[in-house]
């Protein structure tokens, strides 16, 4: 008998909207977000309730009107503070592309956008305007409404909060011998890894570069693949291939192995994804 949930959580991917932007609205309470990190921003708005998070080795509360910005790369987790009470927010994952490509026509300055070193703001209006249009989103049938829904909050977002410098807000420079690791596991992450190959990769021992990686990146190697693993995993899904080839395709073991791990890290399941985001 499968497990009763409060959690409401739907999470798709919209084709219409630059290339593919995926986009959240959640109710959660059970729900706990791993250790996990996105190749995009993470760009959230709370509602009600409050969320217990960490952002790299920083821990705060995310209460209603509390908006959130995570840079790509950044590793982060979220459980309710009450789980009788949960919490209620949305999230939209735009690219580094496009807030580059919206921040040249807001910000002064040169340089990728960042949003410097605060994770949480208190700025209730601006997460009101965040979750109308998280709403629209979901809601509406019109491609030119979406986009036009979505340019206007993403000008409001970078114009209020960004800053064009040459430096990247709280990312620090990775060592080379873990940027060699990483550059691997991206490259590898269809295959079984161990971790004396990335260790090998890295010209590191085996402790002593598990050690590192974890104190670098906040995840341990396994936590890391599996992670990038989950986000090959959504974009073919999006595109409409099964989950029992996606997992063959990204390097999970089976099917059931790729549900595991998908509804851990995301709340829903591949084919509740696929079918929303199709």
């Amino acid at each position: 008998m499968a497990k009763q949930t409060r959690d409401d959580i739907k999470l798709w991917r919209d084709g219409t909207l630059h290339g593919g932007m995926e986009i959240l609205r959640a109710s959660c309470y059970e729900h706990s977000y791993p250790a996990h990190f996105h190749d995009e921003f993470v760009i959230a708005a709370f509602a009600r309730g409050a969320q217990r998070t960490r952002i790299c080795r920083e821990k705060g509360i995310a209460a209603p009107g509390t908006v959130m910005v995570i840079a790509p790369g950044e590793v982060h987790t979220g459980e309710a503070v009450q789980r009788d009470e949960g919490w209620d927010y949305c999230a939209f994952y735009p690219s580094q592309a496009l807030v580059n490509e919206v921040g040249e026509t807001v910000l002064r300055g040169r340089g990728a956008v960042n949003f410097g070193s605060e994770g949480m703001r208190h700025d209730p209006q601006m997460a009101r305007r965040l979750l109308q249009a998280s709403a629209v989103l979901s809601e509406s049938k019109d491609p030119l409404e979406k986009e036009c829904v979505m340019y206007r909050v993403m000008n409001q977002l970078v114009g209020r909060y960004g800053e064009r410098t040459v430096h990247s807000g709280r990312q620090a420079m990775l060592r080379a011998d873990i940027s060699r690791a990483l550059d691997y596991l991206q490259c590898s992450y269809q295959q079984p890894v161990t971790v004396k190959d990335v260790a090998s990769v890295a010209g590191l021992s085996e402790f002593y570069f598990m050690r590192t990686f974890q104190a670098i990146t906040g995840l341990s190697v396994h936590q890391y693949l599996t992670q990038l693993r989950l986000v090959r995993a959504k974009g073919l899904l999006a595109k409409g291939v099964n989950a029992a080839q996606v997992a063959t395709d990204v390097g999970f073991f089976d099917q059931s192995h790729l549900i595991k791990h998908f509804r851990a890290h995301f709340g829903t399941t591949p084919g509740v994804f696929a079918a929303a985001s199709a």
